[in-house]
């Protein structure tokens, strides 16, 4: 197997080719600086060159029409493994092309685009690379220990799209706000989709100027919806953390500090060698899951149990295919469950432990990239046009 493996500062590149080479592919890295995700004369000019070498795909975490079109020019297959969401190049007529092979998380947003007719779409959970963490984690370390620590942002910054819309009539702004504190109640079923329908979207769509262009699906819904869901996103995180900090030490890890929540706040942590500490050595982890992954496991779940963490993460739904709720996770369903939940498991250490270890054991079971990329490419190297 020969690739060529685009990098775009993913987080995952160095963990991914590691496994893939253990795999015995040949593995060539690009980072080719790519102006535009649509149309670059230069870009396309330099992976011709490149691809002069004769691969079998390209691949990239996340789709990227340009490289959809260059490999329907030489006649290969475009591997993308999506971690991000909500993630708008999805949206290109490119993801049409039948050279695609594209990977999603989760299930709701795989349904969705079956439902259009595109076949191009697969299933596939995020991973880790369980080596690298065996070679850096062993003895605990004092200076990452922490009772409760959320390592995450809290979205208060430019990418908080609906905070930046001028103006909403109040009867519509208070629909939005009464169906954001509804959905704020429930974890495991998507309020955006079944109560904001089309024709709300249309009178938000009045004060909101989307337009992605021709090379792209008529999405504007779709935006309109994610856009409130990331605010969803932002109340919900700020809230939780202000209620656990009201009693608990916090630790947060993030881009940005909150101006009025006590807590401890040590900024940004680098994912390959300070993240996996602060999962081991803190008792509790919590994860917030961003709304718009309505079903599916979001990398930082994988990476926490992957690290040997415990974890205390919301409810969705497909952590029951994968994990028996007490045995091998903890979920919680409602803010006053994560508190009692965060309240039994600093009192019960033995208890703690040997949750985060079964968790540990199943992550490694079914998410390491010695598992799924063999999975991945028999499953696009093997698929018909």
């Amino acid at each position: 197997m020969k690739i060529l493996y685009y990098h775009r500062n993913e987080c995952t590149c160095n963990d991914c080719v590691e496994c893939m080479r253990q795999l015995g592919w040949q593995v060539d890295v690009t980072d080719l600086s790519m102006k535009n995700y649509d149309q670059d004369e230069l870009f396309m000019e330099q992976m011709d060159r490149l691809l002069k070498k004769k691969y079998d795909c390209i691949f990239s975490f996340d789709f990227y029409p340009i490289l959809s079109r260059i490999a329907m020019q030489h006649d290969i297959r475009y591997i993308s493994w999506v971690f991000d969401s909500p993630h708008l190049t999805l949206e290109s007529v490119a993801l049409e092309n039948p050279c695609n092979v594209v990977f999603l998380f989760d299930h709701n947003l795989l349904a969705k685009y079956r439902r259009q007719g595109i076949r191009t779409v697969y299933y596939m959970p995020l991973a880790y690379n369980h080596r690298r963490l065996q070679r850096l984690l062993g003895g605990r370390m004092p200076s990452y220990r922490a009772d409760v620590t959320f390592l995450g942002t809290l979205y208060n910054d430019k990418n908080n799209f609906f905070d930046q819309i001028q103006y909403l009539p109040e009867e519509l702004k208070g629909y939005i706000d009464g169906m954001i504190e509804s959905q704020l109640l429930v974890y495991g079923y998507d309020f955006c989709d079944h109560i904001f329908d089309d024709a709300k979207c249309r009178e938000m769509g009045r004060y909101a100027q989307i337009d992605m262009g021709s090379l792209y699906r008529d999405c504007k819904n779709d935006i309109l919806r994610d856009m409130i869901r990331k605010k969803m996103t932002v109340i919900e995180r700020r809230r939780l953390l202000e209620l656990i900090a009201a009693k608990y030490e916090v630790t947060l890890y993030a881009p940005e500090k909150p101006a009025d929540i006590k807590l401890r706040y040590k900024g940004y942590a680098e994912y390959h060698t300070q993240m996996p500490q602060i999962f081991y050595n803190s008792r509790i982890n919590l994860n917030i899951t961003l709304r718009s992954i309505q079903s599916g496991i979001p990398l930082r779940v994988i990476d926490i149990l992957g690290a040997g963490g415990f974890l205390l993460t919301n409810y969705q739904s497909e952590l029951a295919d994968y994990f028996s709720y007490g045995e091998t996770i903890m979920w919680y369903e409602s803010p006053e469950d994560m508190m009692m939940k965060i309240d039994y498991y600093l009192k019960h250490d033995t208890e703690r432990e040997q949750l985060a270890l079964k968790g540990h054991e199943r992550a490694e079971q079914i998410f390491t990239y010695e598992r799924l990329l063999p999975e991945i490419f028999q499953i696009a190297m093997g698929r018909s046009e």
